[in-house]
């Protein structure tokens, strides 16, 4: 009942030492036929939509996912300087795997290539997907064929809308915007798998895989590896996207010192910890006091951090009540840091669904509002 109390080579039909996984989200190939095009869903060789390099580490019962910016600039033998993207374009999953491994410093033990049209049954499968949209996505997909139209504030997406929410591009952000409503949606589906009612579905989620999924774990694999995640808790799963900066071009470029961090938090290592004015911290205002935004920022930097942005959260529901501590680089102990420092107010959320310039980020809701108005008091006398 309780797997994660169990030493992990005794855990029944679960991981018995760490493993890392990378994944693969194509976009849709077309054949031409003659005055059309038609999806081929058999064909796991497009350009990688997603990459994301999964951490499952038995001993730590942790879940770490790494998100790859397909626009990542790397090199690829034979080719050149390209985007990551291409590499499972040009080689397949086998190449993609190298190219990943290689840039990133670290073996991949597996690979699994999900065709975009196999997202649509899994989440449908699972009865929907709730999330909470960010702002108006309302755009046609041409190249998968997909309408794509969503208003703000929490909804449960069907299986045609959860790919529009993954795949839209058309915001300041461009691909690194699609990363963070990405994480939000890794997310959503992890806390769904999780529920009870959802390991019903265990055989059909199977058979969809078997369909539109290519990859080298055998099904004993892949159900040991959901035995392993059901079992990890959230505080437990982190998701974190590569960090770096935007070329001239729009390309995505990450330094190698970056590298070496990212991953070294990926496979466990403990790192330095690190003051309060190395925190660089990003402030949006979802409370229902427009001057909380502003009030917070005097009291953190009193404390001694850096306030690098404050701004106002507008989404179209209700105003938040709990604050959330995003903890945006694989930090989570600059985040309890920060935490501390606002009463243990607020949950942290291991992600990089934050401000891409922070390391922290607080999205500030009303039960943040005694706090801000007792320092204004304090600073007042």
């Amino acid at each position: 009942l309780r797997p994660t109390l169990l030493p992990p080579f005794l855990r029944l039909g679960s991981l018995h030492e760490p493993t890392t996984i990378l994944f693969l989200g194509t976009d849709v190939v077309y054949t031409k036929r003659k005055h059309q095009a038609k999806a081929d869903l058999a064909v796991f060789t497009g350009r990688s939509d997603t990459i994301v390099v999964a951490r499952l580490d038995p001993f730590r019962n942790t879940v770490c996912l790494l998100s790859v910016p397909r626009d990542t600039q790397v090199h690829i033998p034979g080719y050149g300087s390209q985007k990551i993207n291409a590499a499972n374009a040009i080689g397949g999953p086998l190449m993609a795997r190298d190219v990943v491994s290689s840039f990133l410093g670290v073996p991949l033990d597996h690979y699994v290539v999900l065709n975009v049209h196999g997202l649509v049954e899994l989440v449908d499968e699972l009865g929907g997907v709730t999330v909470q949209i960010p702002k108006r996505m309302r755009y046609m997909d041409w190249t998968a064929k997909l309408k794509i139209d969503l208003a703000p504030g929490w909804h449960t997406l069907t299986g045609n809308q959860s790919m529009g929410f993954v795949r839209f591009r058309h915001d300041a952000l461009g691909d690194i915007g699609r990363i963070q409503r990405q994480e939000l949606f890794l997310r959503a589906v992890l806390d769904k798998a999780l529920r009870p009612e959802s390991w019903a579905h265990i055989a059909e989620l199977m058979r969809i895989g078997r369909e539109y999924v290519a990859t080298d774990l055998s099904e004993g694999q892949m159900l040991s590896i959901l035995t392993f995640v059901r079992a990890v808790p959230r505080e437990n799963q982190s998701l974190v996207m590569l960090p770096g900066k935007f070329s001239g071009t729009g390309d995505w470029l990450v330094g190698p010192a970056e590298v070496r961090e990212i991953v070294a938090k990926l496979m466990g290592a403990n790192w330095a910890p690190v003051t309060k004015m190395d925190v660089r911290i990003a402030i949006e205002n979802a409370s229902s006091n427009p001057q909380l935004g502003l009030r917070l920022s005097k009291l953190l930097r009193a404390k001694g951090y850096e306030v690098i942005a404050v701004k106002s959260l507008k989404i179209e529901s209700s105003h938040r009540k709990q604050t959330t501590i995003i903890a945006q680089r694989a930090n989570p102990d600059d985040a309890f840091m920060v935490k501390a420092d606002l009463g243990y107010q607020g949950e942290v959320v291991n992600a990089s669904v934050g401000d891409i310039e922070s390391t922290v980020t607080i999205v500030a809701g009303d039960d943040l509002e005694p706090l801000v108005s007792e320092h204004k008091t304090n600073t007042n006398l």
